[in-house]
């Protein structure tokens, strides 16, 4: 199957449901390989992260590190319509939520291995830790992709966006609309997350490089209600900034309604692709001008890495680190992606089918 992003397809993520901890079965039998010999892979390649060749449809295992918001619902909607797709190459797909905790992460992804999966896809809580059930899920022949929230494990085949570059987009793009000497704040996800920081690092690069100064931060784990708050406390600490940096798009929409609340003027906040913010970004784009931009980490990464995965146990080495394109909606093509029809919490841009999205996010669900 091919998962390659697709533009100009509108989809978002709706409010969280629990949908993970369970285990999603679709029919099948496993087809778990054996060890590489002596380190190395047999599948055509002697790289630290290919495994034997395997044949017939696979029992694929998702190791997620947590399933808390609208986002990691949405990806697991994505993954399994794409696992459903193609049932000649995946038999059964097995969801585990470690609701943030590394050793339920690694309790998790044990009891995936003792099920006899072939492909272990994970979201890491930590890119370090579970390196060793990394390693001992390779050695047992399994084909490992860890994808968003990587693991550093060289056995593992990493599929994300450039998360440094997200930061970058937005932070150049905010030093344009400001100049130099100009003060601004930021609206952070979750500290000590390789994604946090990674976004972080290329927003102040950029700002600083522009001459602008970052007066406040605070963390928001990419929630709008906490961003809202956040924000409201920054500015009224720091009344003069010029923007603020926003690295998700729920604190973005928080930080317009603050300020709205507030009665105050609106300064530059950069975005990402949730649908409540591109909503009111293009409400305001319409009435007053309003601008921005949202790179967007796309919530169809777990379809990738499957993709890739799939691939790899076929013989297809895809390197260790695939390119995969980010995503970014700008005020030229920002109708091309909101949809008013839907929830705030989705996200754009989608490669859900529209019977799928009506599904779970219409008027009816």
């Amino acid at each position: 199957m091919s998962l390659r992003p697709r533009r100009g397809i509108h989809r978002g993520i709706a409010a969280a449901a629990a949908l993970a901890a369970t285990a999603l079965a679709v029919t099948g039998c496993s087809t778990a390989g054996g060890s590489p010999s002596d380190g190395q892979s047999s599948g055509g390649s002697d790289s630290s992260y290919m495994v034997p060749t395997k044949d017939g449809a696979l029992t694929v295992g998702f190791s997620n590190s947590f399933a808390g918001n609208a986002f990691r619902t949405q990806m697991i909607y994505e993954l399994q319509e794409a696992a459903d797709a193609n049932p000649d190459d995946v038999a059964d797909l097995i969801v585990t939520d470690a609701n943030n905790s590394v050793d339920k992460q690694i309790s998790d992804i044990n009891d995936l291995l003792s099920r006899g999966v072939d492909i272990l896809l994970i979201d890491a809580a930590s890119e370090t830790a579970l390196n060793s059930a990394v390693q001992r899920a390779w050695q047992q022949g399994v084909l490992v992709v860890s994808f968003d929230n990587t693991v550093s494990s060289e056995h593992s085949i990493t599929v994300n966006t450039d998360q440094t570059e997200f930061g970058k987009i937005g932070g150049e793009w905010l030093a344009s609309k400001l100049s130099e000497g100009d003060t601004v704040v930021t609206l952070d996800g979750t500290s000590g997350s390789p994604v946090n920081d990674q976004r972080l690092e290329g927003a102040k690069k950029a700002l600083d490089e522009a001459g602008v100064s970052i007066v406040g931060q605070a963390d928001t784990d990419w929630d709008q209600a906490k961003g809202q708050s956040a924000a409201a406390d920054l500015l009224s600490a720091n009344p003069d900034v010029a923007g603020i940096y926003s690295q998700g798009g729920g604190p973005s929409l928080g930080a317009i309604n603050a300020i709205e609340q507030r009665g105050g003027t609106l300064v530059p906040i950069t975005g990402e692709g949730y649908n409540g913010f591109l909503k009111k970004w293009k409400e305001l784009k319409d009435s007053q001008g309003f601008e921005s931009i949202a790179p967007s980490n796309p919530p169809y990464l777990g379809a990738i890495a499957l993709d890739y995965a799939i691939k790899a146990v076929r013989g297809e080495d895809p390197g260790q680190a695939p390119h995969v394109d980010l995503p970014v909606i700008t005020q030229d093509d920002l109708e091309d992606y909101v949809r008013p029809d839907l929830p705030d919490a989705f996200f754009l841009p989608t490669h859900l089918s529209e019977e799928s999205i009506q599904k779970y996010y219409g008027s009816a669900s």
